[in-house]
């Protein structure tokens, strides 16, 4: 048995559902767009996204982005990256952006339902 949590079935699984719900989440906004009576502006985006449902849609969304970014680029540098110091530092810089990034969006959206 492995120790490495994210080793084998479970990031093919996680990064499998995060594709599967980002494609559906992307056919939901276009059919949103497509479905707009009238021309898409500044407010009309923001009254869109800020509503509850596509607000928690969006933060599922960057989260599936985030795990799918996670265990693909791990994946790579896995794969490539044969020097252990080297490795550990890409690791390190790469969870370093994908929470600051994660934080930022979520802190727009927790804005958004504050205001």
């Amino acid at each position: 048995m492995s120790l490495y949590v994210l080793e084998g079935l479970r990031p093919w699984v996680i990064q499998r559902v995060s594709a599967v719900y980002m494609l559906l989440f992307t056919l939901y906004v276009a059919w949103c767009l497509l479905g707009a009576d009238t021309t898409v502006s500044y407010a009309s985006w923001k009254g869109w996204l800020f509503a509850p449902f596509n607000t928690t849609a969006v933060g599922l969304f960057v989260i599936a982005v985030l795990f799918h970014a996670w265990i693909g680029i791990r994946d790579v540098v896995l794969d490539y990256v044969h020097n252990i110091m080297l490795r550990i530092f890409i690791l390190g810089m790469l969870i370093g952006i994908l929470l600051g990034s994660g934080l930022w969006v979520f802190r727009l959206l927790l804005l958004s339902v504050v205001a």
